[in-house]
């Protein structure tokens, strides 16, 4: 577990035993487990929710989310310390809202601009994460709402998967996303690494299933 994971789940836990004795100060008494589960901190690493923060009950399919937004971090800042550090919440937000592959839009994102590190991602350039054409973004998460909207409008239509896109990435009139001919074969790779690096893919499907 990430240094970052386990300070959170300390806080977490920290947060958890002051509960009783806040909500006593608030007139707020009530069992906090009257309708939810039993909240268990051991080790600092176990933590069986509906998870409760600063006295929320987060629905399981929100912590889902918490562990997916957790999972991505791990991994972006961990291979590209430089990103900016709203770009995973962002990823995954937007992967699924519109349930798109989160582990596609990672594997694009890294093989375009290493998340924004390199060439026409960084902020000082266009920010345009995924290299798309000579578009200027204000923000990143115009860049990702925008690709969004280009992979929906053109490419993930009549029938057609991300894993298609992987083997073919072409619109409905056959223009090529890449002018690189192994583009696919780099994408396909960078997915399969980070697929095996993380638990990102069981961690959507779980959401989704939710």
């Amino acid at each position: 577990m990430s240094r970052k994971k386990k300070f959170k789940r300390v806080l977490l836990c920290a947060l958890l035993i002051s509960l009783p004795f806040i909500q006593s100060l608030t007139g707020n008494a009530n069992d906090v487990n009257d309708n939810k589960q039993v909240v268990m901190c051991v080790n600092n690493d176990t933590i069986n929710l509906d998870t409760v923060v600063f006295g929320q009950i987060i629905s399981p399919k929100d912590s889902i989310k918490n562990e997916l937004i957790d999972e991505v971090e791990t991994y972006i800042f961990g291979n590209f310390p430089k990103a900016h550090k709203d770009v995973p919440s962002l990823i995954v937000e937007n992967g699924l809202e519109h349930n798109i592959d989160i582990l596609f839009i990672m594997a694009q994102t890294q093989q375009e601009t290493g998340f924004g590190t390199l060439g026409a991602g960084r902020e000082k350039s266009r920010r345009s994460l995924f290299g798309v054409a000579v578009r200027k973004y204000t923000n990143y998460e115009n860049a990702v709402v925008d690709y969004i909207r280009i992979l929906k409008k053109s490419y993930l239509i009549k029938g057609r998967t991300e894993h298609h896109l992987m083997k073919r990435y072409v619109t409905t009139n056959g223009g090529r996303y890449a002018s690189d001919p192994n583009y696919e074969a780099t994408l396909r790779k960078t997915y399969n690494d980070i697929s095996k690096k993380t638990n990102i893919k069981e961690l959507q499907t779980k959401y989704m299933e939710s």
